[in-house]
């Protein structure tokens, strides 16, 4: 993943887009225990709110595929929708630790 170039979309340094980026994966993966727990209840409306943070946090860094992710899950628990959700999970966990280790 290119730090700079995502920085200077910020128009910060690489160091602080680094601090940023350890907030996101800390946030997200609170985010995601909230979705399992809204999958768990069959509580759609708190996976929704939990992918919507997601969505919104990841595309104000310029993670879009993991934005798009998160819209997606959003649309599909405000639709009443919880199916695959496991698998949604799974993708935004192994972006995530690309990111940690990054």
């Amino acid at each position: 993943m290119d730090y700079k170039h995502l920085a200077d979309q910020l128009d910060i340094n690489e160091e602080e887009f680094s601090e940023l980026v350890a907030l996101f994966v800390t946030i997200t993966r609170a985010d995601l225990k909230k979705i399992r727990q809204g999958v768990s209840n069959d509580n759609s409306s708190q996976a929704a709110a939990a992918a919507h943070s997601i969505k919104g946090a990841a595309a104000n860094l310029g993670f879009t595929q993991m934005a798009a992710l998160a819209k997606k899950m959003e649309a599909l628990a405000n639709a009443g929708s919880l199916d695959n959700f496991d698998a949604y999970i799974l993708e935004i966990e192994t972006r995530l630790e690309a990111l940690a280790v990054t």
